[in-house]
């Protein structure tokens, strides 16, 4: 049965509404009659109510400003407004807030009466949706952390933020972990036992992962195509902690499963501590899994060994005759590592009279130059791909000038990826010199010492390196964009020279004007007067 509340600070008019309506054939009650809005204010807060029928203007708080302080409060309750002719545009204003309806004086019983059973039809389709919405919360809930895994940190607390208070999801813990189980012989199990029975042991492998991780405070699985993926975390020590923990769990799972149907390789990605970057976590994960390739004999690979590689890339250990091939590599030249080639292919002759066996060498030799853009983070994948399907098809290859001149394609490949990420790795650290010049031109002591410990690279070699990229000096840009804003306050401000001068970085106003006119032609002060 619906609850109701008539609240008028007319007596008269609340005992009409109470008495011309058919309560019981609206299958409802009328809870409370109030003649002030603060009474009702008050009753909502502590009793389920389903209807408000109120006037609009009352003294102290209108009817108006009482629906928006209870609709504020619960905005199922449905209130309908009763309002004088000429109050027309008021109670429009009304609507636009949240309230249901509204009906004029002289009030129209039976118009009301049918106004009412509207209002309680509204509310049951809105009580069967919010059911049919609870039901489908676990759907939501993988919705909520599939975008998070695939949404960057901004984009996702803009989409996202409201949803972990709504789902009653507890995320108040220090540190989060991405884990992802690939299963690599998907296609061969599908062909074996069907679509059918494929899902139903992967529901089986889905629900035993589960439970090895139900000990976390947090965790959460999500299937998606070939990979069961885990979003664990926990109020721990330190990363340290949870990371032997997963581990721990991780290597006795292998251990256990290796009868089972499906082969599996798990990435392991960085600990986080905000769920907001769950992402760079998941991402991590899979390029954990990408060091299969070098790797192919483990089912572990945690990125956090791969960043300790990438810490320590410029002793990464490589045979003689790689060292040598490395330098010509980053040199890129391209004739001397044909020559390269050539020796190094008579030197395996001596001891390899198979094909196969001169292959293998050529591939540990490019395992290791790969490893060494991998730990640079230069995407390898399609050059991956062309050495496993060369070595696929290496029944076609019928003389050894074809492999020479594949190792040298390869190579040549190879030292375009590297320039490149060279080249690209020098714009970025330039627009970071840039940027960084722009947020702090204002600092007096601005130097380029200060910038080189910033970026991290010796002054010298930043300087160098600058000069050549930018084609101008650190000290040239400096002078320029402090310049430059300072046209800007000139233009834009009544600031004096000498408050200006201090703005852009310098010392004194005398100093700033004699750059100032070698910079514009000019001293500032006719500038500002001209424009």
């Amino acid at each position: 049965m619906r609850k109701v509340i008539i609240v008028d600070d007319n007596h008269l008019s609340v005992e009409g509404i109470y008495k011309n309506i058919n309560w019981d054939l609206l299958n409802s009650q009328v809870a409370y009659m109030f003649y002030d809005s603060q009474s009702v204010i008050d009753a909502v807060k502590s009793t389920d109510v389903d209807l408000i029928i109120s006037d609009i203007e009352m003294p102290k708080i209108s009817g108006l400003d009482m629906s928006k302080e209870i609709l504020k409060f619960n905005s199922n309750i449905k209130i309908i407004l009763i309002s004088a002719y000429d109050k027309f545009e008021y109670a429009r204003q009304a609507i636009r807030v949240g309230v249901y309806d509204y009906i004029e004086k002289p009030i129209d019983y039976n118009y009301l009466s049918i106004i009412i059973n509207n209002a309680f039809s509204q509310l049951d389709k809105e009580e069967q949706n919010l059911k049919i919405l609870n039901e489908s919360r676990p759907i939501m809930i993988n919705k909520f952390y599939l975008e998070l895994i695939h949404l960057n940190s901004d984009d996702a607390k803009y989409n996202l933020s409201n949803y972990p208070d709504y789902l009653n999801l507890d995320l108040n813990f220090k540190y989060f972990i991405v884990l992802n189980f690939r299963i690599t012989n998907s296609k061969r199990v599908k062909n074996d036992l069907g679509i059918e029975k494929y899902h139903i042991s992967l529901i089986d492998l889905s629900g035993y992962i589960k439970s090895i991780f139900s000990e976390f405070p947090l965790y959460h699985l999500i299937n998606e195509k070939d990979d069961i993926i885990i979003i664990t975390g926990g109020n721990y020590p330190n990363k340290n902690y949870l990371l032997n923990k997963i581990h721990d769990i991780l290597n006795s799972f292998i251990e256990n499963y290796k009868s089972k149907i499906f082969e599996l390789n798990i990435g392991i990605g960085s600990v986080i501590d905000s769920f907001w970057n769950m992402k760079i976590s998941y991402d991590n994960s899979c390029k954990a899994l990408e060091y299969n390739f070098f790797f192919p004999q483990k089912n572990i690979f945690d990125i956090h060994d791969i960043v300790r590689k990438n810490n320590t890339n410029n002793s990464v250990y490589i045979y003689a005759k790689e060292d040598k091939l490395i330098q010509l590599i980053y040199k890129k030249d391209l004739n001397s590592i044909k020559r390269w080639i050539q020796d190094f292919y008579e030197e395996i002759l001596i001891n390899c009279n198979n094909k196969y066996l001169i292959f293998n060498n050529i591939y540990s030799i490019l395992s290791n130059v790969l490893k060494l853009l991998y730990n640079m983070s230069i995407n390898t994948n399609d050059i991956e791909n062309i050495i496993v399907n060369t070595y696929s098809n290496l029944s076609t290859i019928c003389n050894s000038s074809e492999i020479i001149n594949w190792l040298f394609d390869i190579l040549k490949i190879i030292c375009n990826r590297l320039d490149e990420s060279i080249k690209n790795e020098h714009e970025y650290l330039c627009n970071n010199v840039i940027t960084y010049i722009k947020d702090n031109f204002s600092k007096k002591d601005l130097s380029l010492n200060e910038i080189s410990l910033y970026v991290n690279v010796s002054p010298a070699y930043l300087s160098a390196l600058f000069k050549k990229q930018i084609g101008e000096n650190i000290s040239t840009i400096i002078t320029n964009i402090r310049i430059e804003n300072a046209c800007k306050l000139l233009k834009n401000t009544n600031l004096s020279l000498k408050e200006i001068s201090e703005k852009v970085g310098y010392v004194n106003q005398y100093y700033f004007s004699s750059c100032f006119k070698k910079k514009m032609n000019k001293n500032p002060s006719i500038y500002r007067q001209e424009i």
